[in-house]
């Protein structure tokens, strides 16, 4: 019995070596099932994931809290990139806040949104703290209407509204 268990783990460890390493991840079911459909339904999403899979960036995505004593002047953030990056162990981890309000099709996008500001900072190598993480926006950034460090980038627009579309057009494809 003992000698079973032995080497169902040795498979178990075999197995779990082989899986690749997810770069994108949570631990909230309704956030999984929103990645999952996104990978299911966008190719733009795949790319986005697949992109950051090859990276050294690792995105941990949660349910969207409020920041921290900011208040937004145009609307308020349905999901954000939070401005803090941890090299550690020769990856960069990053979090996205996320809300839930809205169809499955405009969370996604949303989500897709935030992704693309994860793939901007895997694209460069050198933001690795707080502060180049800042620099990099404050340069790469299209003019903001927020209280506070908030930065929006063309790509990640283009990215939303690219995604968006994919899901619209999926969704208005007859069943077989």
């Amino acid at each position: 019995m003992l000698q079973i268990l032995v080497l169902g783990l040795g498979l178990f460890s075999a197995v779990q070596q082989k899986a690749p390493i997810q770069h994108v991840r949570s631990s909230e079911p309704w956030i999984l099932a929103l990645i999952n459909a996104g990978l299911a339904r966008s190719a733009t999403f795949r790319q986005l994931v697949d992109t950051l899979n090859a990276s050294d960036v690792i995105v941990y995505i949660e349910s969207q809290v409020m920041r921290e004593s900011r208040q937004i002047h145009r609307e308020s953030l349905d999901a954000y990139l939070i401005h803090h990056v941890v090299d550690q162990g020769g990856y960069r981890y990053l979090r996205i806040g996320l809300g839930a309000r809205g169809s499955d099709r405009r969370l996604i996008s949303v989500l897709a949104h935030e992704l693309q500001h994860a793939v901007e900072i895997a694209r460069a190598p050198e933001v690795r703290d707080d502060e180049k993480l800042e620099n990099f926006f404050s340069r790469s950034s299209l003019p903001f209407d927020c209280a506070g460090s908030c930065y929006e980038t063309q790509e990640a627009k283009d990215i939303q509204r690219t995604v968006n579309e994919e899901l619209a057009a999926r969704a208005a494809r007859p069943a077989n």
